[in-house]
């Protein structure tokens, strides 16, 4: 991403647009909104990569990259629903704890909260514990993936019914 690119700049880009809209044409301001808008598409379009690769990964430790890819599939669609809601977009390895923080009218919120900390758990283990099996994960590397597809069609059934892809 461009330094200069709207995203790296220290400020909600929402709010920018609303100290804007009081200077600029609203046609102005929409511009920002709809590089809003393309970032977040960018977002879940890398979020579906990552879920391809789950998918397709094969050797003996391919449930490694099964569950890290699951997870960053998930973080990634995440940030881009509060990059769409709120306007939060954050590069920082310490933003992965805000994997969870959906808006509170996103379907079956506390069920994807559940899901992530566990995800979030085994993907550590997967991406770190070189002693790790498969049979230390709480659920199987299948079964990640299955559910990570599933959040990544509510993302887009989300995001689509607020306009933002």
């Amino acid at each position: 991403m461009d330094a200069n690119h709207i995203l790296k700049l220290k400020i909600n880009p929402y709010k920018l647009i609303e100290c804007l809209d009081t200077i600029l044409p609203a046609n102005q301001t929409n511009l920002i909104r709809q590089e809003i808008h393309s970032n977040v598409r960018q977002l879940v379009r890398l979020a579906q990569s990552h879920l391809r690769f789950a998918k397709t990964a094969t050797g003996r430790d391919a449930w490694r990259q099964k569950v890290s890819r699951a997870y960053f599939a998930c973080y990634l669609a995440s940030r881009a629903v509060r990059l769409a809601v709120s306007g939060h977009y954050n590069t920082e390895s310490k933003d992965h704890k805000n994997i969870g923080e959906l808006p509170d009218n996103f379907p079956s919120v506390s069920e994807w909260n559940n899901f992530f900390t566990t995800l979030r758990a085994d993907r550590n283990m997967a991406d770190y514990d070189h002693t790790a099996k498969t049979s230390s994960l709480e659920m199987t590397s299948a079964r990640y993936i299955d559910k990570t597809a599933n959040f990544i069609i509510e993302v887009k059934n989300y995001l689509r019914a607020k306009g933002a892809i």
